[in-house]
């Protein structure tokens, strides 16, 4: 039995494994994998190991035991362990780390700021050894590129209205190890297409939709909610969020991005007596932005949670048409963004897959035969 199946198999699953690491990292979200770039969490997940990452919204709530992928204050991915889980929130260790991440004077993680949970099986952890020092030099190569372009065109990276740099690069990173592959050996290619009964449409439109997933989990998982306790007390202690019923405490929503992919933030307050100083943000890739927010304490004493809503997308189409989608609708912007991002997914798809795969060329032929149509130029 020929194993050209299960080479082709292996290899589109590798290859699709580096795209979504790759991809993770340029919109500071793990999508579908993730990996770790120090030994903190060794023995478990090696320096350079990739994991499954699996989405909150998939996991559910997080018990300890759990390995997570979670945003610093600073804004940064952190995997560790959650070791346990206290009133303000969990508390967080690296495996090889001799104290928890609170003891060294972290706050506990809430929940808002789990992004993932690193698959587990039988209690041990799904990892893939070296993925990610591969994915990090892909990316550290990317970024390269991605700098000498701006440099020569004279643009400052990520900068300007409609930013698809980062993705184009990725999709071209994808296209690169196709048109090679095929250039080398399109007839074998054609064979191999053939034996898994794939042709150039479907594969096309399954990169188009791993690419509709990436943006959607880019946008919809790092979005949510943000919580505040404000205490009305009266009299009213010298403390943060603090203040006497009726008078107001002055705090801070921040919005990090940790993906080379700036995004348009728009925020809303879930309940009375919350004050955004701005209700729409646009965060440059790797950077982050704090908005200005104005507590009320209510008339009468005790504590209060306060919330805003927040809503990202990738700031791919121009900052108009994404203010006029979202007076639309909220999920207006995202159904456009990926709409967009997947039709031109498909179309690179196609180019590179070529028009017609050899099942249907040969159906071609023996019409053409049938009709009297088919010409050979062989005596």
């Amino acid at each position: 039995m020929s194993d050209r199946p299960a080479r082709v198999v292996l290899q589109v699953v590798l290859l699709a494994s580096i795209v979504a690491v790759v991809a993770g990292q340029l919109l500071g979200q793990p999508i579908l994998l993730g990996y770790v770039t120090s030994d903190s969490m060794s023995p478990t997940i090696d320096d350079g190991d990739g994991f499954v990452a699996v989405p909150t919204i998939v996991t559910g709530e997080v018990q300890p035991g759990d390995v997570i992928v979670y945003e610093s204050v600073d804004g940064e991915l952190v995997t560790h362990r959650v070791v346990e889980e206290a009133t303000e929130g969990y508390v967080t260790r690296g495996d090889a780390n001799p104290v928890t991440d609170q003891d060294e004077g972290h706050p506990p993680v809430r929940d808002e700021r789990i992004v993932a949970t690193a698959l587990q099986i039988g209690g041990t952890v799904v990892t893939i050894p070296a993925l990610g020092t591969a994915a990090a030099e892909v990316g550290a190569a990317t970024e390269t590129t991605q700098r000498w372009f701006a440099d020569a065109v004279g643009r400052e990276p990520a900068g300007g209205g409609s930013r698809l740099a980062a993705l184009v690069l990725v999709l071209s990173l994808v296209g690169y190890a196709l048109e090679t592959v095929r250039d080398r050996s399109h007839r074998r290619l054609e064979t191999r297409v053939d034996d898994l009964g794939l042709a150039p449409r479907r594969a096309a439109v399954a990169f188009a939709l791993f690419v509709v997933l990436v943006a959607t989990a880019a946008m919809v998982v790092p979005a949510g909610t943000g919580s505040f306790t404000v205490v009305s007390s009266e009299p009213a202690p010298d403390a943060t969020l603090v203040a006497p019923p009726g008078e107001t405490v002055e705090t801070s929503y921040r919005v990090s991005n940790a993906g080379f992919v700036p995004i348009v933030t728009y925020l809303e307050p879930t309940a009375p007596g919350v004050d955004l100083e701005r209700e729409t943000v646009a965060v440059p890739g790797r950077e982050s932005s704090s908005v200005g927010v104005s507590l009320t304490a209510p008339e009468a004493t005790g504590h209060y949670e306060r919330t805003v809503t927040e809503r990202r997308y990738l700031h791919v189409l121009p900052r108009s048409t994404i203010d006029e989608l979202y007076g639309v609708h909220p999920w207006a912007p995202l159904v456009v963004i990926v709409a967009v991002l997947g039709c031109c997914a498909y179309v690179l798809g196609r180019l590179l897959a070529g028009t017609d795969d050899a099942q249907t060329a040969r159906r071609r032929m023996r019409a053409r035969r049938r009709t009297g149509l088919f010409r050979s130029d062989r005596p």
